[in-house]
C-alpha cells in the first residue's frame, strides 16, 4: 500500500504550481509575458505592496501592474470568486475527496481606516483603531492532513448569514468535498440560519447564543436559557421560524478549567444545537474545539496577503484569496513530502516546512529567473 509520500518535489515544481495557480486566476497565458505574475507573487510573498515588489523587481512600474491587473480581474465578485475558488480547490488531493471530512465556517474582519462605500463595509467593535473592516468568510477543513480551504467570499453590509452560508456550501460542493459535520462559529446563530441548514440537510454543530436580558432573580427563564438550568445530555426543542416548525437537537455540557486568578478549578455549562450527530456531550465540546483550527489559516492569511490602501473591494479580495491558494499550495506540499497520517520522524521535518519557508522559495525562485534574464541581455 502506499504511503502517499513523495520526496521528490523540487523547488522549482513548487514555483511552477504557483504560477499556474496565479495565470489561471488571471487568465495569463504560460506564453505570455509575466512580469505581472512576478510582481504579485513577490508582494505577496514578502507581504508587501505592489509598490514596493516593483521597486524590488524592476521589471514593471508599479502603475502598469494596478492597470494590467485589475483590467484582468472579473467585474463582478461573483465571477471572481468563482476563480479563486476553483484555484483553491486545485491543491485539494484526491485522498481528501474519498471520505467525509469535517468542515470550519467563520468571519474574517481586516480593519479598514479609510472611507468606503457603506456597503462594503461591516461595523463591529473597536479594534485596530477603527470600527469598519472589510469582512470575509472562509470554509476550511479542520482535520490533520487535510487543512485546505475550500471556499472564500467577501461579505458585504447588505449580505444576511443565510446568503453567506449559502456560497460556502455551493463552493463546499463545487469542490467534491463531503460533509461529515459543520462546525458554525455563535455569530451564525439565528432563526433562519437554523431553518435552512435543516431544509438543506446539512449535518451541523453550533453553540447556542443567548441574547436578550437575563431573567430577573427569582424569575423562571424562558427560551434558550432555560437550557442553561438542565442537566448534562440530550434534549430537544421545538424552534417556530417564518410559519414553520423545526425539531432540534440540544446538546448540555461542561467545560473544566482554572480560573486565571484564583487558580480554582471551575464548571462552565455549555450549550450546542446539532443535527446528524448523537455522540456523548464530552466527545461534543472536544469536537467543537477542534473548529478553532481555521484561526490558523487566518494567521497564515495574513502571512501572506497583499498590502494595500485601495478602496475597490475585487482588487482585496483577489488578494485575500491569492493568501488562501498559496496556503493551500502549502498544505499539498506538506502533504506530498511527509503524507497525511506522519510518523514520528517525519513531524519534525514538517515543522520545519513552515508557510513562510514555502513563500521564501517562491521569491528566491522569481529573483533567479530575473537574474538569468538579465545575463542574456
Amino acid at each position: 500500500m502506499r504511503s502517499g509520500k513523495n520526496h521528490k518535489v523540487s523547488a522549482r515544481q513548487v514555483q511552477a504550481h504557483a504560477h499556474h495557480l496565479l495565470e489561471a486566476i488571471l487568465g495569463i497565458d504560460t506564453a505570455s509575458n509575466t512580469e505581472l505574475v512576478k510582481v504579485v507573487l513577490t508582494a505577496a510573498a514578502l507581504t508587501i505592496s505592489l509598490f514596493a515588489a516593483c521597486l524590488r523587481l524592476r521589471t514593471m512600474s508599479d502603475q502598469t501592474a494596478r492597470t494590467a491587473l485589475r483590467a484582468r480581474l472579473p467585474k463582478r465578485r461573483a465571477g471572481l470568486e468563482k476563480q479563486l475558488n476553483a484555484a483553491l480547490h486545485y491543491s485539494v488531493g484526491r485522498s481528501t475527496r474519498r471520505r467525509r471530512r469535517t468542515i470550519a465556517c467563520d468571519l474574517h474582519e481586516i480593519p479598514y481606516h479609510g472611507t468606503a462605500a457603506k456597503n462594503h463595509l461591516r461595523g463591529n467593535k473597536s479594534r485596530s483603531g477603527t470600527t469598519k473592516f472589510f469582512v470575509y468568510a472562509t470554509a476550511c477543513i479542520v482535520e490533520h492532513g487535510h487543512r485546505y480551504t475550500l471556499a472564500c467570499t467577501w461579505v458585504q453590509k447588505s449580505d444576511t448569514m443565510v446568503d453567506v452560508l449559502e456560497r460556502l456550501l455551493d463552493g463546499i460542493d463545487e469542490s467534491a468535498v463531503p460533509i461529515r459535520r459543520l462546525l458554525l462559529d455563535r455569530g451564525f446563530f439565528r432563526n433562519n440560519v437554523l431553518t435552512y441548514l435543516r431544509g438543506r440537510n446539512v449535518p451541523f454543530l453550533m453553540p447556542v447564543m443567548f441574547r436578550g436580558r437575563k431573567p430577573a432573580k427569582g424569575k423562571a427563564a424562558i427560551g434558550w436559557r432555560t437550557f442553561l438550568r438542565k442537566t448534562a445530555g440530550w434534549h430537544e426543542h421545538t424552534l417556530t421560524a417564518d410559519d414553520e416548525t423545526i425539531r432540534l437537537n440540544v446538546c448540555v455540557g461542561y467545560k473544566s478549567y482554572r480560573h486565571h486568578r484564583t487558580g480554582r478549578r471551575r464548571n462552565k455549562k455549555l450549550v450546542f444545537v446539532a443535527a446528524g450527530t448523537r455522540e456523548t456531550p464530552r466527545r461534543i465540546c472536544a469536537e467543537y474545539r477542534s473548529r478553532f483550527g481555521i484561526e490558523a489559516s487566518y494567521r497564515q492569511l495574513g502571512q501572506a496577503r497583499i498590502r494595500t490602501s485601495t478602496r475597490d473591494p475585487l482588487v482585496r479580495l483577489f488578494f485575500v484569496g491569492l493568501a488562501l491558494v498559496l496556503r493551500n499550495l502549502w498544505a499539498w506540499l506538506q502533504g506530498r513530502l511527509f503524507g497525511e497520517k506522519r510518523a514520528r520522524r517525519h513531524q519534525s521535518a514538517a515543522k520545519k516546512l513552515q508557510f513562510r519557508r514555502l513563500l521564501t522559495t517562491l521569491i528566491e525562485g522569481i529573483e533567479r529567473e530575473i537574474a538569468f534574464e538579465l545575463l542574456l541581455t
